[in-house]
């Protein structure tokens, strides 16, 4: 018994078609005939160049610990007007002032306030104590002391 092949039309190449192909091939490119690809160049377009004016950040001394304040970012304005304080040295300085347990710790909650905090049986944050150490007119008068900077 001879089993008849079906002949489609197209030639056999030896390779199953897969289902859904559609009868289509893709040749692969051959390694003599493949030409190095060549970077499509933009056409270049005439903008005119934007100069960004470099900021002078001003330099002012932390009254705590008296180092430069690099960062102004990292400054907070102290009680008294006009005195910048290191974010960090006021933590030591408000940590040292407490008198801490073991247990506590002293935190950042915003707007110039600090806290002592500590947590519960069930994880959560309590605070114990609020400090104030920013008030907004302090605040105020470092932004305005900034921008005069920056002129």
């Amino acid at each position: 018994m001879d089993q008849k092949q079906e002949h489609s039309g197209a030639p056999n190449t030896g390779k199953r078609s897969r289902k859904g192909d559609g009868g289509r091939r893709r040749r692969r490119k051959s390694q003599k005939s493949a030409k190095p690809e060549q970077k499509k160049q933009r056409p270049e377009h005439k903008h005119p160049q934007i100069v960004v004016p470099r900021v002078q950040e001003p330099v002012p001394v932390c009254a705590i610990c008296n180092k430069p304040i690099e960062a102004i970012a990292q400054a907070i304005c102290g009680p008294e007007p006009n005195s910048f304080n290191h974010f960090d040295c006021v933590l030591r300085k408000i940590a040292d002032d407490e008198h801490l347990q073991p247990h506590q710790k002293v935190s950042y909650i915003g707007r110039g306030t600090f806290a002592v905090i500590e947590t519960d049986s069930e994880g959560k944050f309590v605070i114990i104590k609020r400090i104030p150490y920013e008030s907004p007119e302090t605040f105020a008068g470092m932004k305005r002391y900034v921008e005069e900077q920056k002129r």
